[in-house]
């Protein structure tokens, strides 16, 4: 547990030279392409996660009511379910993205190398 606690001290200045030279590699005409769907991808990411965690809460809270517990406690365990329905709806949808990603490249390698050769 002791080498726990050096290793944020260390590892922190790492972070804030990668987002600072992301920065850089961002800026320009290239990084100007890139602002609109950068601003797409963080608006899905919120409106899903404000969706998941509200309904969550909102959905813990109603059926704490119709079972007669406490709305507090029942709302708190509707957001927990909520955040975790999150981590899995991404990491479901990094996994796809992750698969259709690698088949597009294995499909454009098949199309350009194999079926027309040069």
């Amino acid at each position: 547990m002791r080498n726990s606690r050096r290793v944020f001290p260390t590892a922190f200045p790492g972070f804030v030279l990668v987002l600072q030279a992301s920065c850089a590699f961002a800026s320009g005409r290239e990084g100007e392409a890139l602002v609109k769907p950068v601003r797409w991808i963080v608006a899905i990411l919120l409106v899903s996660f404000a969706t998941l965690v509200f309904g969550g809460g909102f959905l813990g809270a109603f059926r704490a009511s119709q079972s007669g517990e406490s709305l507090l406690k029942g709302s708190a365990r509707g957001l927990l379910r909520g955040m975790v329905a999150f981590l899995v709806v991404g990491g479901v949808s990094v996994a796809g993205l992750t698969i259709l990603g690698i088949l597009w490249v294995a499909y454009s390698f098949l199309d350009v190398y194999v079926l027309r050769p040069p």
